[in-house]
């Protein structure tokens, strides 16, 4: 039987070693492939900590066996968080995006809407989480990188 665990240890080691690294040449792409930097190593992709920052958390709150069952469970308790947050405050993005839509003139003498929050979440513990599309495609693709671990073996 695969370890869940075991999968993401070396997963998190995987992702310290990126970040450990900021100005490696080659960084890693879809699909286990790898391509050359296009931008500068100070625009570091704040995904790897994040991904990071997930790791650790599922180590320390699952056991064997949990792990899979706990990245849907928050995958699904998130998304629906986040269409909450975007039907609360769907006016305020509407007029934002709307400012933007405007010429580039006319925009210079309209007000600047204000932008909406980000959508904050405050785990069991208290971390607060910013969650948006990009954290979300990160559950996914732990979840399928983890299926495909579970399946493989």
């Amino acid at each position: 039987m695969p370890s869940e665990r075991a999968f993401l240890r070396q997963r998190l080691a995987l992702v310290e070693r990126w970040l450990a690294n900021p100005d490696r040449e080659f960084i890693p792409a879809a699909k286990g492939r790898v391509r050359r930097r296009s931008r500068p190593a100070s625009q570091r992709d704040l995904t790897y900590r994040r991904e990071a920052r997930l790791l650790r958390k599922l180590l320390a709150r699952t056991r064997e066996g949990q792990a899979l069952t706990t990245l849907r469970d928050w995958r699904e308790q998130l998304g629906a968080f986040l269409r909450e947050h975007r039907h609360q405050y769907r006016e305020m993005q509407d007029a934002y995006d709307a400012w933007w839509v405007l010429p580039w003139l006319e925009r210079q003498k309209a007000p600047r809407p204000p932008r909406p929050p980000a959508a904050r979440y405050l785990d069991g513990d208290g971390a607060p989480w910013i969650i948006d599309d990009r954290f979300l495609v990160l559950l996914d693709d732990l979840v399928g990188r983890l299926q495909k671990w579970l399946d493989e073996e």
